[in-house]
């Protein structure tokens, strides 16, 4: 069985792998946004709490490390939906209201469910469904997914929720989001599984033209090595490391309207959501242009106009006259953001690393470069630490245009190292485009 990578041809299976990636982090994720309920039906205090969250975030460093290996070496159309299914059918236990060992167990059962044996087998399995010349829109009409179906659910669950609970009570109520959240990550589960089964081919066998390797039997450790000598691989970490940790951050803007224009806590947090708006138009239009211009040119593109929007917000005078200021700068900086984010799988295309060995490349790549969701958060707590008021957040956004540049400078060394390859995409795109014109 082949499968034919065509971006147009698996649109509908992208936006089912975006529902997938949605799904499952519901469970791990929404006592967040139920704190106050969450503690009173299981009966635990905010420490335990915190518990559930170190475990599930312990595992997932691990995941993230051994993530690729899993990609590599065990079949995509099985882990994929095996993971789904198995953080349902976890989540269930929860409504029999386990003892606090077990429910712990339960969150770094989670931390490996979601990413060791999910997310960067997900990863390959968006690559293998686009062609080389149509990577960024393939990532990033998946991101434009997750954040339509994060602020649909989101906003959607919140509502009924609380409707439900004012009729059914708040205990009935929380035993229903969990059913909710366990029914709905199964059922896609099995939904991916029909689907990716007929579709996706057993990547640890497929022969791409780019690839040089003999035998079946990808040897792991030594793919690894070859990774690690790679200066490529080393730009594509500051890169990706770069833009996240800037990612990380913004949440940091809500505070700042707070503190620097006297926005009401709603307001506020409207701007806030606003970002999933911005989130899709920003990998709507860097997805499409960078499969035309380049992915490393249009990385290049957002992080210089990531800089831009942060010195519009630094320059907006401190005044609810010039809110539209704000917005606009706001508004630039995250779709540029956005788009950067969605970029990040797709440059593994542009670094040539060939697709059946995709795994061992994110084992590297991937834990170090997300490392920047440890170190950016304590540079902003720094930062407010030290400087009081609105001086620290301008303290933090002067360290964020820092940051960029550090990215600037590594997106140009990508481009010096993978200028032969970029030749031969860039050939690819143009023989795609006039295709396209003469079947039109």
């Amino acid at each position: 069985m082949e499968t034919t990578a065509n971006y147009s041809k698996n649109r509908g299976i992208i936006l089912l792998i975006s529902l997938a990636g949605v799904s499952i982090y519901l469970l791990p994720y929404f006592k967040g946004y139920y704190y106050d309920a969450y503690l009173a039906y299981f009966g635990i205090n905010d420490m335990q709490m915190a518990t559930f969250g170190s475990a599930f975030g312990a595992f997932t460093l691990i995941g993230y490390c051994f993530g690729g290996w899993v990609a590599d070496n065990l079949p995509l159309k099985i882990v994929i939906p095996g993971s789904m299914i198995v953080t349902g059918a976890a989540g269930l236990i929860l409504l029999l209201k386990p003892p606090y060992p077990v429910h712990v167990a339960i969150y770094a059962l989670w931390g490996v469910s979601t990413v060791l044996t999910f997310w960067n087998p997900m990863m390959k399995a968006l690559r293998a469904l686009s062609k080389p010349e149509e990577q960024a829109r393939s990532y990033g009409l998946f991101d434009i997914g997750r954040g339509a179906l994060n602020l649909i659910i989101g906003v959607g669950v919140v509502g009924l929720f609380t409707k439900l609970c004012t009729i059914i009570g708040d205990e009935k109520g929380m035993s229903a989001l969990i059913v909710f959240y366990c029914a709905e990550v199964i059922i896609v589960g099995v939904i991916i599984s029909i689907v990716l089964g007929r579709k996706l081919p057993d990547l640890r066998n497929q022969k791409t033209k780019d690839s040089e390797m003999k035998d079946k039997n990808v040897n792991f450790v030594k793919e690894i090595l070859k990774v690690l000598k790679m200066p490529i691989s080393w730009c594509l970490i500051v890169i990706i490391g770069t833009t996240y940790g800037i990612q990380v951050s913004y949440s940091y803007i809500v505070p700042y309207c707070t503190a620097a224009f006297g926005m009401s806590a709603a307001l506020a947090s409207i701007m806030g959501y606003a970002g999933m708006a911005f989130r899709m138009a920003g990998c709507f239009v860097g997805g499409h242009l960078a499969d035309k211009i380049g992915l490393s040119k249009m990385m290049l593109i957002d992080m210089f106009v990531m800089i831009g929007g942060i010195i519009g917000i630094l320059l907006t005078p401190q005044s609810m006259k010039f809110i539209f200021m704000l917005i606009i700068s706001v508004a630039i900086m995250a779709m540029a953001m956005y788009s950067a984010y969605a970029l990040h799988y797709a440059m593994f295309e542009e670094g040539n690393y060939p697709v059946e060995s995709m795994g061992a490349a994110m084992f590297i790549i991937t834990p170090i470069a997300f490392s920047s969701e440890v170190f950016m958060p304590l540079f902003d707590g720094w930062c407010l630490s030290n400087y009081e008021g609105v001086e620290g957040y301008r303290v933090m956004f002067i360290g964020f245009i820092v940051v960029l540049v550090l990215g600037i400078i590594a997106c140009l060394g990508f481009r010096a190292l993978s200028k032969e390859h970029r030749k031969e995409l860039d050939l690819k795109r143009k023989v795609e485009m006039n295709n396209t014109k003469e079947a039109a």
